[in-house]
């Protein structure tokens, strides 16, 4: 069946968008592509530095170099980082004391008061201070030089980054030190573990990046002794988590244990030992802050995690969407009492932090609502509020709690990150966040915005990204690195250049045009989740409220509308409209050509990519899982037109019309081998630094129950076929059943030879 004229008309309309989105778009990327030749030396530095100063003059560095440092450093981590650096670059550098120092060497200096900073944003000087370093260059003598050992070690980095962007050195110096103190990201592992080695990889690069926080998110991925029932089959045991710790310490890095409450806790009130802490009996979402059973509970984890991050300072209280706070019969007397819901929440956080500030910790909390400006008082000082209101920030500097800005790398995207928006004009979140530049655009106008006001007492930054969402967090490096290089230094540092200076200092100088890559996922992505329609789920449990209200109602769940079914004998087409339609069947096509690029860009960049093989192939499962959307669009368009040939054929070509029929079949059964394919090659990258997925193991069971109130994707099913969820819903086995008959029936009446062969579309493995 030819294609119709308002298919034409939309071809030509997409077209027209996609040639000048992509012309844009290599506008974009060609002023982003990764330093080399005549790059300005230290254009790949990332964080940029305060204070650089660096000339066209070029020295080289060899084999016969030295690494001087006293006996005090020799065998710190900065010495070590340094060594492993220069390996990389084949350069085994020995290490010497300063008394048998010789020209050419790289000396290591560490002298309380040598590097003065200017200014900062934070007030905490001397911490500030203690991460500062200067890089002084010199054809036959490279001096790194610092306050404390911190700096050393950030002083390393930057050189190694230096080394690593171009074959020679650039004579000249920098002197750097950060805006404010706390670089933190938060890692979510709420629904996956990574294993113990890769989690040590991932802080160990994070520190590359003067990142000096790491949160990490567990649920039941922690081995508790006081909350059994939750631990799942695979879980940190303390030990592993200390040792885990003490890797974050080594790198300059404080493991922060993380803990939610009181809501957000549906991996704990799922379980029938806790329902009686819920503050709804059938609600899973949110504690009973009045049950004195939850302090205790809270207490007992929160002691779990402190005794085995030993050594950390910081702890966070994730308070966050605590909805319901007060509104249940059991808390509300209790609650207007105090002088209303915000006040008994900040009871039950104060109750609960000042014993974690008993421990010891910096405890963290985020300071929204049902929090109130007039119920700041009602909290101690000693916490730092992770969440920035600049309504409300002169009042939590009044009353002496400091400050974080909080962004985010990611939100709600279940597939990728939205760096580059495909549409722009929507690109509002739901937080009511601009993101019509892109993550990284977004995260650092927040940044520079609230540094800009200086209405709080600010500390730090918090990057984070939901892998509750049901993407790989590994796709999160761009939005952290550039991100906490925001807390460090956001001077005259604008997005593009952030990006193309992670791009050359994460994947290599010998990169090809990685940019391009995150911009046809970003795109991909965006259209993977916009490219089926939204419906009131029947799969699922019902939804029982948001933040406004309790309510019960469908969960919402994406389908396509069905695939025709030709009628029985004359195999006629009653329903001639297309499962997709088609802006989204001519965008699905010319998006194929650029998933093809992109995967080919992988696939060259996979040769070179030294440290981040890894990654890469993440990437690639991400361009893969896009790809098998676009087929699948493409191709159920492509069946309904087989279809309907075998319709126009039927009255005087049966052997033809049993031929399209069974084409069209053909079709989606390759569609099914492609989509397994396509599940398994996902599952075996992502399986190699995670855990399994499974209902049971090492003596524990999975308890699988949704969230009652939040929707996140990974909770639907125990595996990753969450990921292709909706294809395993949409109905082409009944679809199949009902087109083998009539193609049978029809093929019997006109004696041609029967057809029998199942499909079994919600088959996978």
């Amino acid at each position: 069946m030819k294609t119709t004229t308002i298919y034409r008309k939309a071809f030509l309309t997409i077209f027209c968008c996609f040639f000048i989105g992509f012309a844009t778009y290599a506008q974009v990327t060609a002023s982003q592509k990764s330093p080399s030749g005549n790059s300005p030396a230290g254009s790949g530095l990332l964080p940029v530095p305060q204070e650089m100063k660096l000339t066209e003059q070029k020295f080289p560095i060899g084999k016969n170099w030295k690494i001087v440092a006293a006996p005090a450093l020799a065998k710190g981590q900065a010495v070590i980082s340094l060594q492993q650096g220069m390996k990389e670059v084949n350069l085994s550098l020995n290490v010497v004391g300063n008394k048998a120092a010789k020209s050419p060497a790289i000396q290591l200096i560490v002298k309380k008061g040598a590097v003065e900073i200017g200014a900062s944003v934070d007030t905490n000087r001397v911490a500030l201070a203690n991460q500062a370093y200067r890089l002084t260059l010199k054809p036959a003598l490279i001096t790194i030089t610092a306050n404390a050992p911190q700096g050393l070690y950030y002083g390393v980095q930057t050189f190694l980054q230096l080394l690593k962007e171009q074959a020679q050195l650039p004579q000249g110096e920098i002197t750097d030190w950060p805006n404010v103190d706390l670089r933190m990201i938060y890692w979510d592992d709420a629904h996956h573990l990574e294993k113990l080695d890769a989690l040590k990889r991932i802080i160990k690069q994070a520190s590359t990046y003067k990142i000096n926080a790491f949160s990490i998110k567990l649920e039941g991925h922690f081995q508790y002794k006081s909350a059994s029932a939750i631990v799942e089959p695979y879980a940190l045991t303390p030990q592993e988590y200390q040792e885990l710790a003490d890797v974050a310490k080594a790198h300059y890095i404080d493991l922060v244990p993380f803990l939610d409450a009181p809501a957000h806790v549906s991996f704990i009130l799922k379980h029938p030992e806790y329902r009686k802490l819920r503050l709804i009996d059938d609600i899973n979402y949110q504690f009973s802050v009045t049950n004195p059973e939850t302090f205790k509970l809270l207490d007992n984890m929160f002691g779990e995690l402190i005794n085995a991050s030993k050594g950390s300072r910081y702890i966070l209280l994730s308070n966050d969407e605590a909805y319901y706070t007060g509104k249940a019969p059991s808390e509300k007397a209790m609650a207007d009492s105090l002088g209303g819901n915000g006040r008994l929440l900040a009871w039950f956080i104060k109750k609960l932090a000042d014993r974690l500030h008993e421990q010891g910790r910096t405890v963290f909390f985020w300071g929204e609502f049902p929090l109130r400006r007039e119920d700041i008082t009602a909290l101690p000082s000693h916490l730092v509020n992770g969440v920035y209101n600049k309504s409300i920030a002169a009042d939590y500097k009044k009353h002496g709690i400091r400050q974080t800005v909080y962004t985010a790398t990611q939100g709600a995207e279940p597939i990728f990150p939205n760096y580059y928006p495909l549409h722009t004009k929507t690109a509002v979140m739901a937080d009511g966040s601009d993101r019509s530049s892109g993550r990284v655009g977004g995260m650092m106008r927040e940044i520079k915005t609230a540094f800009d006001a200086n209405l709080s007492s600010f500390m730090g930054v918090i990057i984070a990204g939901w892998a509750d969402a049901g993407l790989h967090p590994e796709t999160f490096w761009l939005g952290y690195a550039t991100g906490t290089a925001a807390g460090w230094n956001n001077k005259n540092v604008a997005p593009a250049d952030a990006s193309a200076r992670f791009m050359t200092s994460f994947y290599g100088p010998k990169q090809k045009d990685v940019d391009s890559i995150y911009h046809v996922l970003s795109e991909q992505a965006e259209f993977h989740t916009n490219s089926w329609d939204w419906i009131p789920s029947t799969w699922r449990p019902m939804i029982k409220g948001n933040s406004d209200s309790l309510f019960v109602h469908p969960e919402r769940d994406q389908t396509l509308p069905l695939l025709p079914v030709p009628q029985s004998g004359t195999l006629a087409i009653s329903d001639k409209t297309y499962p997709v339609n088609a802006a989204r069947f001519e965008a699905a096509q010319s998006m194929l050509t650029r998933n093809q690029y992109a995967v080919h860009l992988l696939q060259k960049n996979k040769s070179l990519a030294g440290k981040q093989l890894y990654n890469l192939e993440v990437l690639e499962s991400v361009a893969a899982i896009c790809g098998q959307n676009l087929r699948m669009l493409v191709t159920l368009n492509q069946v309904t037109d087989l279809l309907q040939k075998a319709s126009a054929a039927a009255a005087n070509h049966p052997l033809s019309a049993v031929k399209q029929l069974d084409a069209a079949m053909e079709m989606v059964s390759k569609l099914k081998t492609q989509r397994d394919s396509t599940f398994a090659f996902v599952e075996n990258i992502w399986f190699k630094e995670w855990h399994p997925l499974v209902k049971e193991a090492n003596g524990r069971k999975f308890l699988q129950q949704v969230d009652d109130i939040k929707d996140h994707q990974p909770v639907r099913t125990i595996d990753l076929s969450y990921l292709i969820y909706r294809e395993l819903h949409y109905p082409l086995d009944q679809w199949w059943s009902d087109v083998l008959k009539v193609r049978n029936d029809f093929a019997q009446k006109h004696q041609l030879p029967l057809k029998d062969k199942t499909l079994d579309w919600q088959r996978y493995k």
